[in-house]
């Protein structure tokens, strides 16, 4: 889900634009396919993962971590989308507010990109202030 939500992002920066249009065909389906649901929904998957799978003992610890890292990183991705439509238009004209949200969303999706890599590979990723927060929600 983080993933989904740093596309919707990169996808109005305009300068990711062209890099995207190579991959419209492995995007394009997950962005209609999310987009069509309700917007209730994702609130609901959020509360249903934490009360479902965080909370619960039975399972794993690396993979309690891992989902309360993704609500977490996804949770950051929707308050910089927040936080951007709350700036004057002002500030949002220029060269350096594009410059600035496309360097926010390339280190999002790096980001992203290392926590899967991490999962994948048995590890636990180290992103600063987000792995502690993770690691006390999944230890509770």
């Amino acid at each position: 889900m983080p993933i989904y939500a740093t596309l919707v992002y990169a996808e109005t920066t305009y300068h990711l634009h062209p890099v995207l249009e190579d991959f419209e065909y492995l995007t394009e389906p997950l962005l209609l396919t999310l987009g069509s649901l309700p917007s209730l929904f994702l609130m609901a998957q959020s509360t249903a993962l934490y009360l479902g799978i965080v909370r619960r003992k039975e399972w794993p610890h690396f993979f309690r971590f891992h989902v309360v890292m993704g609500m977490l990183l996804e949770n950051a991705v929707q308050v910089m989308g927040t936080v951007s439509r709350w700036l004057p238009l002002s500030v949002c004209k220029g060269k350096f507010p594009m410059h600035f949200w496309t360097a926010i969303v390339v280190a999002q999706l790096f980001t992203m990109f290392e926590c899967v890599r991490c999962a994948l590979a048995g590890m636990y990723p180290e992103v600063p202030f987000i792995s502690d927060a993770a690691y006390i929600h999944s230890s509770l």
